[in-house]
């Protein structure tokens, strides 16, 4: 079997960029899929900050297991591992919104806030929406490094072939002044000789 390290480097890299790829989708079609999931069940809508960091965040625990190539239960095990662990991170960050308005206030009202953002997230609705985008994010980690190999293998001989056969538009050659008023002045020059040699005889004396 060949190792990574036997590889050439340019497969290599080619590989590392591949994954990362498949990371960077994974991570933002998850952070979506997630934050649609914690609105409708109950959760508040996440503004784009929390989605930035969520993002973020699921692309760092998440890479390490995009396109793993272990096929057995510990590979499995450790993507399940992941995914539930970037569905609790988002979880935590998108519950912020709802603790963090009433941070500024008095005390009983940032325990009272707490209290009602914890019997929100603790309705039977939330963690059902969370286990439902754990699944998704499993299919993409499943389905993702393909894709993006197959779209980079269609895409690479076609972007490969235009950049080959495209040439610079060919500007047109203008007429050189130069070369054209000589030409005039010869034909002047031959019409005035021409019309010269004409004429009446001189008269004899």
């Amino acid at each position: 079997m060949t190792t990574a390290a036997a590889l050439p480097i340019d497969v290599r890299l080619q590989r590392r960029r591949r994954a990362l790829a498949a990371a960077l989708s994974v991570s933002a079609a998850t952070t979506l899929v997630t934050g649609l999931a914690h609105s409708l069940a109950g959760g508040a809508a996440p503004d784009a900050l929390l989605l930035a960091a969520a993002a973020v965040v699921t692309l760092l625990v998440l890479t390490p297991v995009v396109g793993a190539r272990g096929s057995g239960r510990g590979a499995g095990a450790r993507r399940v591992a992941a995914v539930a662990l970037a569905q609790l991170v988002q979880h935590s960050l998108y519950s912020l919104p709802s603790t963090g308005s009433h941070a500024g206030g008095h005390v009983h009202d940032a325990g009272a806030a707490m209290q009602t953002a914890g019997i929100v997230h603790e309705h039977a609705s939330m963690p059902l929406a969370h286990v439902l985008a754990g699944a998704v994010t499993l299919v993409l980690l499943r389905l993702a490094p393909r894709a993006v190999a197959a779209l980079l293998a269609a895409v690479s001989p076609r972007l490969a072939a235009a950049v080959l056969s495209w040439t610079a538009p060919h500007a047109r050659r203008r007429a050189s002044v130069t070369a054209v008023r000589p030409a005039r002045r010869r034909a002047l020059d031959v019409l005035h000789g021409a019309l010269g040699t004409r004429g009446p005889p001189l008269a004899v004396v």
